[in-house]
């Protein structure tokens, strides 16, 4: 995981008076910079998250026999485009009048898959690298 950059700063000053007698004060900052990578992955989880939810309330409501209207109907149109490029991947099945919709559940499955391996690419690519040993200094 990509850490947050923390940065601290500490700035001194030193007051002398009429008298005299100085008067010295520190003053420490701390900043905490998220790196780009780091937003990049949160963003990547966000969203999958998010089509995730789509499509399992879009099985949910199938599997409860939901009438297509309103909300239901929304996240229905929604994940219809979703999972349509897993659709006849597992045939769906009809028990009692309830619609079990496989094509969400592999919709999640690859969605999540997918996301692990774009977040591990953007670690990969947003990785500090360590400084080179190749040098001028350096004698082989």
């Amino acid at each position: 995981m990509i850490d947050p950059e923390v940065s601290e700063r500490e700035e001194a000053v030193t007051r002398v008076g009429p008298s005299g007698y100085g008067e010295r004060t520190v003053t420490r900052t701390t900043s905490t910079v998220a790196p780009m990578g780091f937003r990049l992955k949160s963003t990547v989880w966000l969203a999958v998250g998010v089509v995730d939810v789509i499509l399992a309330l879009d099985f949910i409501f199938k599997l409860l026999a939901s009438a297509n209207v309103g909300f239901v109907g929304f996240i229905s149109s929604v994940a219809g485009a979703l999972s349509s490029p897993f659709r006849g991947v597992l045939t769906s099945s009809v028990s009692t009048g309830h619609y079990a919709y496989w094509a969400d559940v592999v919709g999640i499955v690859v969605y999540l898959v997918a996301a692990g391996v774009v977040v591990g690419l953007i670690g990969i690519m947003s990785a500090r690298r360590p400084p080179s040993s190749s040098g001028p200094d350096v004698v082989a």
